[in-house]
């Protein structure tokens, strides 16, 4: 049965800064390693590397170009199943197409609800929610990265039927570092000072939280830097930078790529993620693969894998944040629980079986 990959194709893993487009590809790489059903159909976007091109046959599986040849494409390599990673809305709307004029199935990895995102940040129209509502209708099957994630989904869509929802973690792996960066020469951080980090300045992260929680510690400020990394444009974001400008301990990196990221893993003391909602949380599984200390709020799916020992939890009822980021900067330099945890869980090997065996049931 001939499985076709639908997103964005990089020819480097360790240049992929997307978790959606980390799973597709990679995932990807493992299947077709050793099966021969597998293809790749590379959608022409802002994000593409390369040349743009309307169609072009990259190799014997693989093909790259616009939405409208896919059909074609499907034609010829006689495939049943499409796969997608990552959501948007032209390409659920096309792969709905495609269902009804070929008679293939649909294979969909959820990181993210529009319908969600929609009533936490207002930052999608109705439309947007009705196409998502039509796709997932569509789906022959819906990958939730956790069992917590399952869940929303049918919160959110109590129409779907539950038995069509399967739940695979997502595969992490450490990709080496291409060239070393000194990060505290960089942001001009002293010798002394602790790192703390943080991804994404939108709503849904919390980060005005973190911010604050920072700047009122007086201690914790003091001896810490802050870096966050992600969006610098949005309403949301500007308006963030703008309160928090005076701040020399708050640095906002902007979107970095995978290589400084990497680095900013190997220098940092703690990492910090307490957003209202993750499907996943691929910067976590990242920062305890490079065996450091995590702090998550306790409401997110993920933190149910894990124990105290291995991560530090934040319940926004009852906790200080700044005084749990001073105990983890108490701890050991290495998180080894942490690092074990997740080595166990999200081992790409197991996730590639996971797949296979879904595809060829259906």
């Amino acid at each position: 049965m001939n499985v076709l990959f639908i997103g964005v194709r990089w020819d480097n893993e360790e240049d992929i800064t997307s978790a959606p487009q980390k799973i597709g590809n990679i995932l990807y790489n493992r299947l077709s390693k050793d099966k021969e059903n597998f293809y790749f159909y590379g959608l022409q976007t802002n994000e593409s590397p390369g040349e743009k091109v309307e169609f072009e046959n990259v190799n014997e599986k693989e093909a790259r170009g616009d939405l409208k040849h896919i059909s074609s494409y499907i034609n010829d390599k006689d495939i049943k199943i499409i796969y997608i990673a990552r959501y948007h809305s032209s390409i659920a709307l096309y792969a709905t197409y495609l269902k009804f004029k070929h008679k293939v199935k649909i294979v969909y990895t959820m990181h993210g609800l529009v319908k969600k995102e929609k009533v936490i940040n207002g930052s999608f129209k109705e439309r947007h929610v009705f196409i998502e509502r039509v796709f997932l209708k569509r789906c022959d099957k819906i990958i939730a990265v956790s069992k917590d994630l399952k869940l929303e989904v049918l919160k959110y869509y109590p129409s779907l039927l539950e038995e069509n929802i399967e739940v695979i973690n997502n595969g992490v792996s450490i990709i080496p570092i291409k060239e070393k960066i000194d990060i505290r020469s960089l942001y001009n951080i002293e010798a002394d000072k602790n790192i703390l980090f943080t991804v994404g300045v939108r709503k849904i992260k919390n980060i005005d939280t973190i911010l604050e929680s920072f700047i009122n510690n007086k201690e914790l400020y003091e001896n810490s830097c802050l870096l966050v990394t992600g969006e610098k444009d949005s309403e949301y974001s500007i308006s963030i930078m703008e309160k928090y400008k005076n701040y020399a301990h708050i640095v906002f990196t902007g979107y970095v790529d995978t290589n400084m990221i990497n680095n900013i893993y190997e220098e940092m003391d703690v990492f910090i993620q307490i957003s209202e909602f993750e499907t996943f949380g691929m910067s976590i599984v990242e920062s305890l693969l490079h065996k450091k200390h995590v702090i998550i709020s306790s409401s997110l799916p993920i933190a149910k894998y894990f124990n105290q020992d291995e991560v530090g939890f934040y319940n926004k009822n009852k906790d200080d944040l700044s005084l749990l980021i001073l105990d983890s900067l108490r701890y050991d330099d290495i998180n080894q629980k942490g690092y074990e945890k997740a080595r166990e869980l999200f081992h790409w090997d197991k996730i590639k079986e996971d797949y296979y065996n879904l595809f060829m049931k259906l």
